[in-house]
C-alpha cells in the first residue's frame, strides 16, 4: 500500500530537521503523514500550494499510481481557501473526493486551520479528521485544524511559524485510529 499525502508546507515539512530549507532539501520524513504513512510513501505537497493546486497534484500522483495496480490511500491537509483567492474551497474538495470516491480510493482528509470547513452536505465529513476543540481562554472552541491545534497547544515552531516535530508526533497519535480504521476498512 501507498500513501500519497498532499498539502503545503506543513505536509512537505517545511523547518523540520529533516527539511529545515522548504524546498531545497526534499520534503521531511518526520510530517504527520510521512509518519501515519510508514516507508511506502508519496508526498505531492508543496509549501504555499493553494487547494486548487493541491487537489490536482494528488490527482495526477494518484491517476498514475493506479495505472500501475498498487493499493492506494490519500492523506490530504487542506491549506487556506485565501491561497486562492477564495472564501471556501468547497469545489476543491468535491473535485478530489468525487475523483477518489470514483477510482474507490481510500481517503482521509484534515486542514492546517477551521475556516475549510462549511456547512456543505455534498462533502463527505466522515472522512475528515479534525484536532479536538480548545479548551483554554483564547483557544478555538470547535474541532481545529493542525496549524491551529498546535499553535493553541503552544509546540515549539520554526522561525517562519511551522510547528516542529514534537507536534507531528503528537499529531499522529490522535489521527492514527482513524487512519488504521480507514487502512483496514479497505484493504
Amino acid at each position: 500500500m501507498i500513501t500519497v499525502a498532499g498539502g503545503d508546507s506543513h505536509v512537505w515539512g517545511s523547518e523540520l530537521a529533516d527539511s529545515p530549507h522548504g524546498g531545497s532539501n526534499g520534503y521531511s520524513r518526520n510530517t504527520f503523514t510521512a509518519l501515519l504513512a510508514g516507508p511506502n510513501y508519496t508526498c505531492v505537497a508543496y509549501p504555499g500550494l493553494g487547494n486548487r493546486e493541491i487537489a490536482h497534484r494528488v490527482i495526477d500522483a494518484c491517476t498514475l499510481l493506479v495505472k500501475s495496480e498498487l493499493n492506494l490511500v490519500v492523506v490530504v491537509c487542506w491549506s487556506w481557501p485565501a491561497r486562492d483567492s477564495k472564501l471556501d474551497s468547497d469545489d476543491e474538495v468535491l473535485e478530489l473526493q468525487n475523483f477518489l470516491e470514483l477510482y474507490n480510493i481510500p481517503y482521509l482528509f484534515t486542514c492546517v486551520d477551521n475556516c475549510m470547513i462549511t456547512d456543505n452536505p455534498k462533502i463527505n465529513w466522515e472522512q475528515w479528521y479534525l484536532f479536538p476543540p480548545g479548551t483554554e481562554p483564547g483557544d478555538t472552541l470547535q474541532p481545529r485544524g493542525f496549524y491551529q491545534w498546535a499553535i493553541e497547544n503552544k509546540y515549539i515552531v520554526g522561525v517562519n511559524g511551522h510547528p516542529l516535530e514534537d507536534a507531528h508526533k503528537d499529531a499522529v497519535t490522535l489521527i492514527k485510529e482513524k487512519f488504521d480504521e480507514m487502512v483496514k476498512k479497505h484493504y
